[in-house]
């Protein structure tokens, strides 16, 4: 099974959730709605698994290679 990966966070539409966040995958971009900070599951240290409110599941393979914009967009739900 094939999980798109997101590699960059463009765009949250509101810190408090749910919300919208624009994001760039492995196969485009993509507007994905995060219901609730339960939906961020940390699987190590540098890997998160989101899952969006259509119960598509979505990879961040390494925290530490995405770019610092995304950083800290992300950081806010951690």
């Amino acid at each position: 099974e094939f999980v798109p990966e997101i590699r960059a966070l463009k765009e949250i539409s509101s810190f408090a959730t749910p919300s919208t966040w624009q994001v760039d995958t492995d196969r485009g971009p993509f507007a994905l709605v995060l219901k609730g900070e339960e939906d961020i599951r940390r699987l190590s240290q540098t890997m998160l698994m989101i899952a969006d409110s259509n119960g598509i599941q979505f990879l961040i393979r390494d925290l530490s290679r995405l770019d610092r914009g995304s950083r800290k967009l992300l950081d806010r739900f951690l």
